[in-house]
């Protein structure tokens, strides 16, 4: 771990300094307007004939930048953090010869940059150019966002009366070594009743809402954990309590996950119940893998349910994969593909590997592919999508990821989740439930987004249910 003392005028501003730091650096301890760092900055920020001034330095590179000040606090905040992490970012790419590959930008969400930049009346040459211009990302990185940009034109946009519906199972049989979501193993089984109870109460709340509201449902979406760690009678208590709810929708997403919780009773009971996309995620076909990252099923399982899901009429199924596992190179990845490819799914995401540091991986200092091998197996994986009739239809970034890169959604044409587009673009309202589940209500006409979150811990969602169908009653029948 390096230690880096940022000495600086706008403290405020020293967290989004730190994110283009890790960036180039990995993990760090920051000290604030300290000494005694391995590496200093100085950050200042001054204003000047309307002019807002900001230089970065390290003693050895300078990078300064001016801005007119607009009078807009909103515009201003905005632009104040753009301009101290872009003069960390130029630093350190001078000092280093890095260009990571999507630039400054550490956010999430960066079709939103390319939206904005078309919402100022720009062609998309000009977006495209914009970004690369301001946020250095490159060309293969702006390509993508316009392919996803121009699938998502093609999709119907929900209107301010239509929400999305989530459903959250904290439950998975064995914790992957990558995962760092607040979930829980089912171990002896002991909380599944008392949680299924406890949602089926915020259910039955959902439908008070929806009916208070007015708002009419667009997609749902039951994720987790691992929804099918319930066994069948409580996964069909569930949908049978949402089943008023699921026949608004047009779409209807299980993320089943698990090979190794899918079978034919399960598989019934989402039949039954009208879902219409399901996902069966493999991660790798590599067996060896699969054990050294904790998911306690083989590749062999992993065919078997997607057939047996093929052969009981589900006609849209995703596979996840994940670039960047422990042991694995760009030939492993690619057999990976190849036999998804055997397979022929309807969409498929391609996850690049995420340390996290409550995840076991971080924990073990696991031994991964370099960057530049991990973009290289996310560059197979758009190729392979792309011999599949897949196109890109969203995108979303994660801090720590390995090499820089991204996750992408491929789908073949008409078979793209609205579900996944509304939380990446943050274009619908949420109406979330289980532990952990965070809703959100858009005010498009403000300009901002509101939240109501869930507790994650299961016992005191359990014991604390009531307060969190009250916290989505303010959310969503409060005025601004």
């Amino acid at each position: 771990m390096i230690t880096v003392s940022l000495f600086t005028n706008m403290p405020a501003l020293s967290g989004d300094m730190a994110e283009v730091l890790r960036l180039f650096l990995g993990n760090i301890e920051l000290k604030v307007n300290e000494a005694g760092g391995e590496m200093t900055f100085t950050h200042t920020e001054a204003e000047q004939d309307g002019l807002r001034v900001v230089t970065v330095t390290d003693g050895a590179c300078t990078h300064e930048t001016k801005e007119a000040v607009t009078g807009d606090p909103v515009v201003d905040k905005r632009l104040r953090r753009r301009q101290a992490k872009l003069g960390v970012y130029q630093v350190l790419k001078s000092r280093t010869g890095v260009t990571p590959p999507w630039g400054s930008l550490t956010g999430i969400r960066p079709t939103r940059l390319l939206y904005a930049n078309l919402d100022k009346g720009m062609d998309m040459d000009a977006a495209c150019g914009e970004l690369r211009r301001v946020f250095d990302v490159s060309e293969e990185k702006t390509a993508i966002l316009r392919q996803i940009v121009s699938v998502q034109r093609e999709l119907p946009l929900p209107t301010l009366q239509e929400a999305d519906l989530y459903i959250g199972i904290p439950f998975c049989v064995t914790r992957c070594a990558y995962c760092s979501f607040l979930s829980g193993e089912v171990g002896k089984g002991e909380l599944l009743s008392p949680y299924v109870d406890a949602l089926c109460r915020e259910i039955d709340a959902a439908q008070e809402l929806l009916d208070q509201t007015g708002l009419r449902l667009r997609a749902f979406y039951m994720g987790g954990g691992t929804p099918t760690s319930l066994p069948p009678e409580l996964l069909a208590r569930v949908l049978d309590r949402a089943a008023p709810l699921l026949a608004r929708c047009g779409e209807i997403t299980v993320e089943a996950g698990r090979p190794d919780t899918i079978d034919g009773e399960k598989l019934a009971v989402l039949r039954r119940f009208g879902v219409t996309r399901i996902s069966v995620n493999p991660q790798t076909m590599h067996d060896d893998t699969l054990e050294r990252i904790g998911r306690r099923h083989t590749a062999r399982q992993t065919e078997a349910a997607y057939r047996l899901a093929r052969d009981m009429g589900f006609d849209h199924i995703n596979m996840d994969l994940i670039a960047g596992l422990p042991g694995e190179d760009l030939e492993r990845f690619n057999q990976t593909l190849r036999w998804i490819y055997g397979l022929a799914p309807e969409s498929m995401t391609v996850h690049t590997l995420s340390i996290k540091r409550s995840s076991l991986l971080h924990l073990w200092q696991a031994q991964l592919p370099d960057g530049d091998m991990v973009a290289d197996m996310v560059r197979a994986g758009a190729d392979m999508a792309r011999q599949m009739g897949m196109r890109p239809y969203y995108l979303y970034r994660q801090k720590y990821m390995a090499g820089n890169q991204e996750n992408v959604g491929y789908a073949l044409p008409r078979h793209e989740c609205l579900y996944n587009i509304d939380m990446m673009e943050e274009t619908a309202s949420v109406i979330a439930l289980g532990a952990g589940a965070a809703s959100k209500r858009l005010f498009p006409q403000q300009g901002f987004i509101r939240r109501a979150f869930n507790v994650s811990d299961i016992r005191q969602y359990i014991d604390r249910v009531d307060e969190m169908i009250d916290r989505k009653r303010d959310l969503f029948l409060s005025s601004l």
